[in-house]
C-alpha cells in the first residue's frame, strides 16, 4: 500500500551502456513518483579508484564508462524522465507533481532541521541568515557515552555563499530579490562580474530577478559554484550531480 517511494540510479557504473541505462529508466517510470540520478564519482583511495588510476582490470575498472559517456547518460535520464512527467526539480532529483522531497528541500533552501541518533546533523538559522550546524558522533559507543556535539558556526559571508550554490541546485533557481532582502545589495553586487561571465559562457541564465543553471551549467555545476563562492572557507562543499562510491 505504500506508493510514494523513491529510487536512486547511478550513471557510469561498470558495464553500463545507453541501452541498459534506458531500460533502468523505463522500469522506474512505471513504479515510482520520485527518482534521484547521480553520476558515478570514484574515490581515488578506493580499490576501484586505485585500479582505474593504474589502468588495471580488477573490479571491472576497464568497463567504467568515461566522463563524456557518463554525462551523456545523465542527460539521457533528464530527457526520458522529463518526457514521462517525472520532472527535474533539482540537479539530481526528479518527481511527479507534488512528490518532491520535502526533506531534502530543507537543505537546499537553508531551512532549519534537527537530526536525532548516531551520525545525524542539525542546523538552526537566525534572523541574519547565519547558522549553527551540529553533528552527533558516528561511533555508537561515543554517542552513547554522551560525547559532545561537533559544532560549526556559519557566518554571514558563508551563509551568502550557501544561498547561491544551494539555491542554484534547484531548477527554479535563486530569487535575487530574496538574496538582497536577506543579505543586502552588496551580496549581489560582489558577484555580478562572475554572474556576467558565467552567463556569457552559457552556464547561467538570468530572467528578471531569477538566476538559474542552464542544462550545460548543471553538468558543470561545481565550476559555477566555485566562481560564486567568495568566503575564504565555504560552509558546505559544492556537490555535482554525483554520488561518491567507496
Amino acid at each position: 500500500g505504500i506508493t510514494n517511494i523513491s529510487i536512486d540510479l547511478i550513471a557510469g557504473l561498470p558495464h553500463q551502456t545507453p541501452e541498459s541505462w534506458r531500460e533502468s529508466l523505463n522500469q522506474v517510470i512505471g513504479i515510482v513518483p520520485h527518482v534521484s540520478v547521480y553520476m558515478l564519482e570514484v574515490d581515488e583511495d578506493s580499490r576501484l579508484g586505485r585500479e582505474l588510476m593504474a589502468g588495471g582490470t580488477r573490479y571491472h575498472a576497464h568497463f567504467v564508462p568515461d566522463d563524456d559517456t557518463t554525462a551523456d547518460l545523465y542527460q539521457q535520464a533528464c530527457d526520458i524522465l522529463n518526457a514521462a512527467g517525472i520532472q527535474q526539480y533539482e540537479i539530481s532529483n526528479f518527481a511527479r507533481a507534488g512528490c518532491e522531497s520535502r526533506h531534502n528541500l530543507k537543505y537546499w533552501l537553508r531551512h532549519p532541521y534537527v537530526g536525532f541518533g548516531v551520525d545525524t546533523h542539525s542546523m538552526l538559522v537566525n534572523e541574519s541568515g547565519e547558522a549553527t550546524r551540529s553533528a552527533t558522533r558516528d561511533d555508537l559507543d561515543r554517542f552513547l557515552a554522551g560525547t559532545p556535539l561537533a559544532i560549526r558556526h556559519i557566518d554571514r559571508a558563508a551563509a551568502e555563499d550557501e544561498a547561491f550554490f544551494l539555491g542554484l541546485r534547484l531548477n527554479r533557481g535563486v530569487d535575487l530579490n530574496s538574496i538582497t532582502a536577506d543579505f543586502g545589495q552588496a551580496a549581489l553586487t560582489r558577484r555580478e562580474p562572475a554572474i556576467q561571465e558565467l552567463t556569457e559562457a552559457g552556464l547561467l541564465i538570468r530572467e528578471n530577478q531569477t538566476l538559474r543553471l542552464t542544462d550545460r551549467g548543471r553538468l558543470l555545476s561545481n565550476e559555477v559554484f566555485e566562481r560564486l563562492i567568495l568566503a575564504e572557507s565555504p560552509a558546505v562543499e559544492p556537490t555535482a550531480p554525483a554520488r561518491l562510491i567507496t
